[in-house]
């Protein structure tokens, strides 16, 4: 199996890459011991919610124009589905939605709803096949959010399932906080939804709302979940998987945690964007699977990076320089010793293939660059060949000159980045200006009271 899987792998790589394996001067532990045994189940989905969950992060927002320009490119890049929108939002939203589902009215695009008619009936507005119906499953969520009891929840949620039978729309079956909630009563307002709702039933997921698991802990959940199911008398009800948030920087980890437990796909967001800490980068998750475990997904990984950069400049949030995958520092080098290194070989310290990416090897130079990158990189190529000595001088002036140029330049930087992105989104007063505006008519034509 081991040897099967590591075959598969080198057929991913750059031919210069897999020669090294090949020539046992490198390992995968991931594959040839760890994954040995270990089988994902069947063809994975890879679903996007870049458009609705990413666009929850404060501050973000995409025109109608630009979501639907980013789906056909998540169209090209080869995700199988989309979460495109919450059409309840606005009449923006809805105009968003309607133009990705004019674009295209089939394939695995689907819309949110919570269980409110209302919600259901900007779904059908729009021309949504599909929608994420939640609602909450912690007892936190149903007493003080909804201002519901377990009984009363499953009762409305119910009430909402023969409302969408009657227009045949097809749900996956959401519910807020799964990872907090009580097990028992999550399975069993999973399967009195899948019995409601029969032949419109897409499925289920298992949420981690606020991001507090641990990997040894997801794997334990689900099949915790999944005995409760059998216990239920529903064995064959298999979550479809989980969505992470990255509260505590897991979220990646914890999906990875899932597949190995079966689960049949995976979500998350362009670059990670979401509310609070953002959600699980999916480019990270699709990287290791293809980088670390061999598992080819057929997602196009060049116009992955291509489109993080796209919806990074949309959403007005950058990407940091030492981002996981994606981050401009994956492949740029200074100090002496990496760059060296490189020199030598180029995966000596990159194992993310950068020809995935559409990108090359750059150094940089600056405090602590070394000697041979300042001449093979930057001297020779231009005919320059310095003595000893003055090779010396010439890199410890780039020093001097990177320390006194660059600190002033990035400190200001840094500043003026958390001035721009601490004002995303509206503050109270802003909104209590507009109010008191919109009020003010109102207040003029009130009748004098005598």
């Amino acid at each position: 199996m081991a040897k099967v899987k590591m075959q598969k792998y080198l057929q991913l790589l750059p031919e210069s890459y897999a020669k090294l394996y090949e020539q046992n001067l490198l390992h995968n532990w991931n594959i040839e011991e760890a994954w040995k045994d270990v089988k994902i189940n069947g063809a994975l989905s890879v679903i996007d919610m870049t458009l609705r969950d990413g666009e929850q992060q404060t501050g973000v927002y995409f025109t109608p124009e630009q979501k639907l320009e980013l789906f056909k490119d998540m169209e090209d890049v080869g995700f199988h589905g989309m979460e495109v929108g919450f059409p309840a939002v606005s009449e923006d939203e809805r105009k968003a939605c309607k133009l990705i589902f004019d674009e295209n009215p089939r394939g695995m695009n689907f819309v949110m709803c919570r269980t409110k008619i209302s919600d259901i009936d900007a779904a059908i507005e729009v021309g949504a096949p599909s929608i994420n119906m939640f609602t909450s499953s912690s007892d936190l969520h149903i007493q003080y959010k909804q201002k519901l009891n377990r009984e009363s929840n499953i009762e409305k949620t119910l009430e909402v399932c023969d409302y969408v039978k009657d227009h045949d729309l097809r749900v996956i079956f959401g519910r807020e906080d799964c990872s907090r909630a009580d097990i028992s009563y999550m399975c069993s307002l999973i399967i009195a939804v899948r019995e409601r709702l029969q032949n419109n039933w897409a499925g289920y997921g298992l949420a981690d709302t606020t991001g507090s698991m641990t990997p040894r802990t997801t794997k334990w959940w689900i099949n915790k979940v999944m005995e409760e199911m059998a216990k239920q008398g529903h064995p064959e009800l298999f979550p479809i998987g989980i969505h992470c948030h990255n509260d505590y920087g897991l979220a990646t980890a914890n999906v990875i945690a899932s597949l190995e437990e079966r689960c049949g796909g995976l979500n998350g967001t362009i670059t990670g964007i979401g509310e609070r800490a953002g959600n699980t980068p999916i480019e990270e998750v699709i990287t290791i699977l293809q980088g670390l475990l061999g598992i080819k997904l057929k997602i196009n990984m060049e116009r992955l990076f291509e489109l993080a950069q796209k919806v990074s400049r949309y959403a007005g949030v950058p990407i940091p320089i030492n981002k996981p995958c994606i981050g401009a520092n994956n492949f740029k080098h200074e100090s002496g010793i990496h760059a060296a290194g490189q020199l030598a070989h180029p995966h000596v310290y990159e194992s993310i293939p950068h020809q995935w990416t559409g990108r090359e090897s750059v150094f940089r130079f600056g405090k602590f660059s070394g000697t041979e990158v300042v001449l093979k990189e930057a001297l020779e190529p231009y005919g320059l060949k310095p003595t000893k000595a003055q090779l010396y001088e010439i890199v410890m002036e780039v020093k001097r000159e990177q320390i006194k140029i660059g600190k002033e330049k990035l400190e200001k930087f840094v500043e003026m980045y958390n001035e721009v992105m601490n004002s995303m989104g509206m503050s109270m007063e802003q909104v209590i200006e507009i109010a008191k505006l919109k009020m003010k008519p109102l207040e003029q034509t009130q009748p004098i009271s005598k």
